[in-house]
């Protein structure tokens, strides 16, 4: 009976032993495992720990542990204090820093774990290890990449239904809360009522908590109530379920630069009016001007035909004072042979009386018409004088029309061009304008 007993315990502790060795094979088989003196001296490694560390198994035994660490962590007090704790028994883990036999840093989530003989004595540390160096650097660069997130950004979280769990220094300095006085309260705090009471917030917030993406600028409101402008994304962050857990927000002020395309925006509205009002007087000034072009052209034509008509009556004066000089002639031709007949009338006594009557009557009618021919001589010259006087100051009248139809026609064409310059001003006031909505 005690050898059927003492066979069972034997078959036990063997098939535990089994189990044992299955489970070292296991843990040899994907990880890497070292075995080292209670004072660090290397016993024994399998082939992932060389591999990891780039050392044979023959480079390593006998070696003391702090081969495989930076020297200046070796020759520190925590080494050897950590070494002291290995030998109290002090089980030990963590993610650590070691050397490759290059140089290279490699980061290994380990444990190290004494082993006690039956006398409860460390024997040996076995130490079971984990190369993690490129999850520590992903880690590492995405830490430093969130540091300088929050380092130069505006950064708060919320939970999905808008209640705010952290911000940053950069966002209370921004907004002029403390960190007390946000968290714990609702977003709306920054938001303007019209806006926190409108559908269009609710709905905001429902996309968020459905997992979108919100991006742009917002305008919002500090502690004071001053409006503050943000360009801004929400980003809804994802549990291992899929679902969403909170939103964090990266934002920046951007209130200066608002402000100032805001009023590039008045301006560029302003110079848009502006432009407009120009086009619009030019093109009512050039309508002007080509009106009074047109009247100006009909009034010189008919200066012109005025000059030629009092051009035309002085020559017609002219012939009028050559037939007054005939008549004239004629007169005093008449008036001396009035005066010879009178003469022969005498001589001839009783019998010339008549005809002296009739001589005398010639010659008063010839002295009536070299008056007469006198008188219209004179008016003649005057009517010549005056039409000569007209014509000139007609053909002096002409040249200033004409003058004035040029510079008018100058005008049009001055119009004209200020006219398109206010067109190709609208249209790149306009397009800059756009630009700047846009």
């Amino acid at each position: 009976m005690f050898g059927n007993k003492y066979r069972q315990q034997v078959a036990e502790l063997e098939a535990s032993l089994a189990e044992c060795r299955a489970v070292q094979t296991a843990l040899g088989q994907s990880m890497a495992v070292i075995e080292l003196t209670p004072d660090g001296i290397v016993i024994d490694a399998n082939e992932n720990f060389c591999r990891t560390m780039g050392y044979a198994l023959a480079e390593l035994k006998g070696q003391h542990h702090r081969t495989l660490c930076d020297p200046a962590y070796a020759a520190k007090p925590e080494y050897a204090a950590f070494w002291a704790a290995l030998r109290r028994g002090d089980f030990s883990r963590g993610t650590i820093s070691r050397r490759h036999r290059d140089g290279r840093e490699i980061w290994l989530e380990a444990t190290y774990n004494p082993v006690r003989d039956a006398a409860g004595q460390v024997i040996k540390v076995i130490k079971f290890a984990t190369d993690v160096s490129e999850q520590v650097i992903e880690a590492a660069s995405q830490r430093a990449m969130v540091d300088a997130i929050e380092r130069s950004m505006a950064v708060i979280e919320f939970r999905t239904d808008g209640t705010i769990l952290r911000a940053n220094e950069n966002f209370c300095r921004t907004m002029g809360y403390s960190a007390a006085e946000v968290v714990g309260r609702h977003h709306r705090i920054f938001c303007a009522d019209s806006l926190a009471r409108s559908p269009e917030y609710a709905q905001f917030w429902a996309r968020l908590a459905r997992g979108e993406f919100c991006a742009g600028q917002y305008a919002r409101l500090d502690r004071q109530q001053r409006e503050i402008w943000l360009e801004a994304s929400y980003n809804p962050v994802f549990g291992p379920d899929g679902q969403v857990v909170k939103v964090v927000k990266f934002a920046t002020d951007v209130s200066e630069r608002v402000r100032r395309n805001l009023a590039e925006r008045e301006g560029a509205e302003t110079a848009y009016q502006v432009a407009l009002e120009t086009r619009e007087i030019s093109q009512s000034g050039e309508g002007i001007i080509l009106n009074t072009v047109a009247k100006m052209q009909r009034i010189a034509g008919i200066v012109d035909e005025s000059a030629t008509l009092v051009a035309v009556l002085g020559e017609q004066t002219v012939s009028i004072s050559s037939i007054v000089d005939t008549i004239r002639e004629i007169a005093d031709q008449t008036n001396l042979l009035a005066l010879n007949a009178a003469i022969e009338a005498a001589r001839a006594g009783e019998s010339g009386r008549g005809f002296a009557v009739v001589a005398d009557e010639v010659r008063k009618l010839a002295e009536r018409t070299g008056k007469s021919t006198g008188e219209i001589a004179t008016m003649i010259r005057t009517i010549q004088q005056e039409a000569g006087s007209v014509s000139t100051s007609m053909n002096n009248g002409l040249a200033e029309v004409r003058a004035g139809v040029e510079l008018a026609n100058n005008a049009g064409e001055a119009i004209k061009l200020m006219r398109d310059g206010a067109t190709r001003v609208v249209d790149v006031v306009q397009a800059f304008s756009n630009t700047i909505h846009d």
